[in-house]
C-alpha cells in the first residue's frame, strides 16, 4: 500500500494524522532541510513530511526512514514507510519515548511507554478529544495494527535508530570547520 499517495488524496485522513500524530505529509516530496546550504547527509533522501516544529521526516534511499529534528536530533526511525506508520500510529508523540534506558528491559519498556500514552491521553481528553479513539481510527483508515502493547513497535523502532549504517548530518560552519551528528535520534 502507499500510505503516502492516500494520504495525499484524503484530505481527512491527512487532518487526522496531524490531529494524532501532529505529522502533516507534504503534497509533494521536498528537498530535505540543509540550513541554507550549511547541512550535508550520508544518505541521501527526499522529504515527505514534517512535524509542527519544522522536524522533517525523509524517506531515505535505502526505503528506511531517517528523521532531522529542528533541535539537532538525526536518524534512522525505521525500516520502510510501513514500520513508520505503525510507529506513529502506536506511539504518538513518539519523541516522548526516547529514554534509552527504558529500552534495556521489556518489561520497563512497556509500564514507560504506558506512562507516556496516559499523559497523552488524559492531556488530550483536556482538550475534549479522544485520543485513543482517533488514534484506531487513524490505524484503520491506514490498514495499520493498533497494537493494545506497544513494546513490539518499541523495540522494532529501537533497532531501527541503531542500525548502520546511521543516517548522519554534518554542518559546514562558514569559516569550513564540521561537526557531525552520532546518527541516532536516543543520543539528541
Amino acid at each position: 500500500m502507499d500510505f503516502i499517495r492516500k494520504i495525499r488524496e484524503d484530505s481527512d485522513l491527512s487532518d487526522l494524522l496531524i490531529d494524532v500524530c501532529d505529522v502533516e505529509i507534504f503534497s509533494e516530496f521536498k528537498v530535505p532541510e540543509d540550513e541554507f546550504g550549511h547541512v550535508t547527509y550520508n544518505i541521501s533522501g527526499k522529504t515527505f513530511a514534517r512535524e509542527a516544529n519544522g522536524s522533517e521526516f525523509i524517506l531515505l534511499e535505502d526505503g528506511s526512514v531517517g528523521y532531522w529534528g529542528s533541535e539537532g536530533r538525526c536518524g534512522r526511525i525505521a525500516d520502510d514507510l510501513k514500520s513508520f506508520f505503525a510507529l506513529m500510529v502506536n506511539c504518538p508523540y513518539w519523541t516522548d519515548y526516547l529514554w534509552e534506558d527504558a529500552y534495556e528491559d521489556e518489561e520497563e519498556l512497556r509500564e514507560f511507554a504506558e506512562e507516556i500514552f496516559e499523559e497523552h491521553a488524559d492531556n488530550a481528553l483536556e482538550c475534549e478529544f479522544d485520543l485513543a479513539e482517533a488514534q484506531q481510527e487513524l490505524a484503520d483508515r491506514l490498514e495499520i495494527e493498533k497494537k493494545t502493547d506497544a513494546v513490539g513497535i518499541l523495540m522494532q523502532f529501537y533497532h531501527s535508530a541503531k542500525r548502520e549504517p546511521r543516517f548522519l548530518f554534518t554542518y559546514t560552519e562558514d569559516d569550513g570547520s564540521t561537526h557531525s551528528g552520532t546518527g541516532s535520534v536516543f543520543d539528541g
